[in-house]
């Protein structure tokens, strides 16, 4: 287990390793626990209806909650305000958020949070992140990440995580942070000796008895014991902070040192490489003060480019059906502001594009618009269907009937997604005169939907 591993397991049990021995059902206890005897609400900061949903109706239905618990906002201020006010009234709360809100990430949300209610433990939703954005996230003060989509058990379980600790030692750290809050010192150096008589050389024993001594006054004992947990973990981001704080306005070299090593650790803290640079600009460094100045321009640029993508998406999407010509070219702004940095992600808005080019008839620039998009992600089912679709739409039924045979042979129920998708793919065989994949195809469309009426004409056609 390496050290950052070990950290998580003792600080952050069920973030990234599994829990041994413990039943789903003793999950399930303290969730329930939580939301019917203590009175706690699930705050959710979230665009995601279906997993809204899955909150509301598959969590409270398995745990047989009765009332409605979780409340779901849509903006930051929002969640905000309701937090103030459940925390103002000492509701117990379990705030869930995901990483990526109307296309900019929710960091500002999450160092808010921890800032105005640090004993708040928050999980993060994603789809998928990267070490880095973890990192981030962790070294804010994030407790749990979850990666969507998650099955009910798994969800529960990682609740159950952030409310109750199952862990003796997650325990011992959660009875040393509370005395610590409450300036009993002597109490946190008691439990701290209990830790590390359980894990010796525990980096988290050794950050808490550092900021003991550091609220107590005493900088020097501070500084030694955090150098202990950074040399006991040295990917364990909190001591580092601490001993780049103790030296912020002293020792220049030392600050700059620790600065470097978070830096090198968590690379997206935009304002940590301008403080690097400042760093720099008064060690008459100028060169070096640059270097990072551009960085932390360039982080700034991209979360902004992010942020101005999910805007143009929302304009597009909203004038596809009224307007498919602005709609594409809000599209095409769309792809002009990611230039060449295009991922899989994107694969979602080329299909949207082609679908607004489809509706005006182009369907050559909609095949375009596939091709390009095919090579990004070749085995997108999706992205085939669509391209088929476009072929369909110019009367290409033979390029269209080997696509559909790529994505049947890849996925054999794909055409029961829908009556529309067995219709669609019906239709290209009934052209090239395959009648037994016609009336295969137009009969699993039928059989979802029987009044489907473009299914039900291409049926009689068939005989």
């Amino acid at each position: 287990m390496d050290e950052i591993t070990s950290w998580l397991a003792e600080n952050a049990p069920s973030t990234m390793i599994k829990q041994i021995g413990a039943a789903p059902a003793l999950y399930d206890q303290d969730v329930r626990c939580f939301l019917e005897d203590q009175g706690g609400n699930l705050m959710i900061l979230s665009e995601d209806a279906l997993f809204i949903k899955t909150m509301r109706t598959g969590v409270l239905r398995t745990l047989q909650i009765k009332r409605d618990c979780v409340q779901p906002f849509r903006d930051i201020d929002t969640a905000l305000r309701g937090i103030r006010s459940r925390a103002l009234a000492k509701g117990a709360m379990l705030i869930m958020a995901d990483r990526i809100l109307a296309g900019k990430p929710t960091l500002d949300f999450v160092r808010a949070v921890k800032q105005q209610h640090p004993q708040l433990k928050i999980i993060i939703l994603t789809y998928e992140t990267t070490k880095e954005a973890l990192s981030l996230l962790f070294e804010l003060g994030v407790d749990h990440v979850i990666t969507k989509p998650v099955s009910i058990d798994t969800l529960i379980e990682k609740m159950a995580g952030a409310i109750k600790p199952r862990s003796k030692l997650s325990q011992l750290v959660q009875d040393a942070r509370y005395h610590l809050d409450l300036g009993e010192f002597d109490t946190v150096f008691k439990v701290c000796e209990l830790i590390l008589s359980m894990k010796q050389e525990s980096p988290i024993a050794f950050m808490l008895r550092g900021e003991a001594f550091m609220r107590n006054g005493k900088t020097a004992e501070a500084i030694g014991e955090l150098e202990k947990a950074h040399q006991s973990a040295p990917l364990y981001l909190e001591p580092l902070k601490k001993l780049a704080d103790a030296h912020r306005e002293g020792d220049q070299d030392q600050f700059l040192t620790y600065m470097l090593r978070l830096d090198s650790i968590s690379p997206l803290n935009v304002e940590r490489k301008s403080e690097i640079g400042k760093c720099y600009a008064r060690k008459q460094e100028p060169d070096k003060a640059k270097t990072f100045f551009d960085k932390a321009i360039a982080g700034a640029q991209e979360e902004a480019k992010r942020y101005l993508c999910s805007l143009i998406s929302d304009m597009a999407n909203a004038l596809l059906e009224s307007s498919p010509e602005l709609s594409e070219q809000y599209y095409s702004q769309y792809f002009e502001v990611k230039g060449n940095d295009l991922s899989k992600d994107d694969i979602v808005i080329f299909n949207s594009r082609g679908m607004a080019m489809r509706k005006q008839g182009k369907w050559r620039e909609a095949l375009e618009n596939y091709e390009t998009a095919l090579k990004i992600d070749p085995e997108d089912l999706r992205l085939l269907y669509n391209y088929a679709l476009a072929y369909a739409d110019g009367e290409q039924h033979k390029k269209a009937v080997d696509l559909y045979e790529k994505i049947l042979a890849n996925d054999p129920e794909f055409h029961r997604q829908a009556a529309v998708v067995g219709y669609n793919i019906a239709n290209s065989f009934y052209h090239v005169k395959d009648i037994k994949a016609a009336k295969k195809y137009v009969k699993a469309a039928l059989a979802i939907d029987p009044g489907h009426a473009a299914s039900i004409k291409l049926q009689a056609r068939l005989g």
